[in-house]
């Protein structure tokens, strides 16, 4: 099973869940139960300058990514100020608040796993008694977190494809950048950054995890589950556990997309490539 869809600005609608507990908050769904998803809550959330979003926790984590605006971001008491290329993971039953402290609306890619529950099930969203959102913070200083989870990573920290290392043999031409992760302090889910090169593909394969992919720049070509789509900037992907899919650059320009996984991969056997099984399974059948 998999989901090919685009972001449409005019999908931004307020949230049921937080009627009552924000001010300019709109959000879109992307990726979620309607789409087939079992895991995966990735969404498009927008706060309009001046706008807020009440202190509040979940029952599930989540991740997100500033792609635009400016945003005074409230964690476990302590605030920040961040902008485009900064992120944070929110743990588990982590008071966290936002205040849109720009002239210009701020706007964030999100994922949550597990995935929240819809509006009028059982609820996953708790609001703290005190609504006090603070307006203003230092800007995010990596060296000083007190123990919160955020970080920050744009385009202009991509090295040269000559200067990269460690990458998966034959994917020399790919750019990964591990953003949130098990190592990050995230328990459920994965949250990367991902650059194809022109040229560059990946094999057909499958994962025992959900994986979603958001177009931030130029065109790649996608195969899942044998059917064949042309993704570029505002684009998604979803690829459910079994969906065998391929990607490859046939542009002449580089593309890059924001990725998650949930649940979180195992530590063996992250990837399940076709043609390999094919070739072992000839010699353990003798098959010529």
């Amino acid at each position: 099973m998999h989901y090919f869809g685009r972001f449409d600005e005019g999908a931004l609608t307020r949230h049921p869940i937080f009627d009552g507990h924000c001010d300019g908050y709109t959000h879109a769904p992307l990726v979620d139960h309607a789409t087939g998803s079992v895991h995966t809550g990735l969404s498009m959330n927008e706060l309009a300058p001046g706008g807020s979003i009440d202190p509040h926790v979940h029952s599930f984590e989540k991740g997100f990514y500033i792609l635009n605006g400016d945003v005074v971001f409230t964690v476990n008491g302590s605030s920040y100020q961040l902008g485009p290329g900064d992120f944070a993971a929110v743990k588990v039953g982590t008071p966290h608040a936002f205040y849109a402290s720009g002239h210009t609306p701020v706007r964030w890619l999100q994922m949550a796993a597990p995935q929240p529950r819809p509006a009028g099930a059982e609820p996953d969203t708790f609001f703290l008694k005190d609504r006090a959102v603070p307006t203003q913070a230092a800007k995010l200083d990596l060296k000083n977190l007190n123990g919160n989870l955020l970080g920050h990573f744009d385009v202009d920290q991509i090295p040269p494809p000559s200067e990269r290392k460690g990458g998966l043999q034959g994917l020399e031409g790919v750019f990964l950048k591990w953003m949130i992760d098990e190592n990050f302090g995230a328990m459920h889910h994965r949250f990367l950054f991902i650059e194809y090169q022109p040229g560059v593909s990946i094999a057909p394969h499958d994962h025992t995890f959900e994986e979603a992919y958001f177009i931030l720049s130029g065109e790649v070509e996608g195969t899942l589950d044998g059917k064949w789509y042309r993704a570029q900037a505002g684009d998604v992907l979803w690829t459910s556990v079994g969906c065998v899919h391929t990607f490859v650059n046939t542009s002449k320009e580089p593309v890059r997309w924001l990725e998650t996984f949930s649940p979180q991969p195992p530590k063996e056997n992250v990837f399940r490539f076709v043609a390999e099984w094919q070739k072992r399974a000839r010699e353990l059948e003798g098959a010529s």
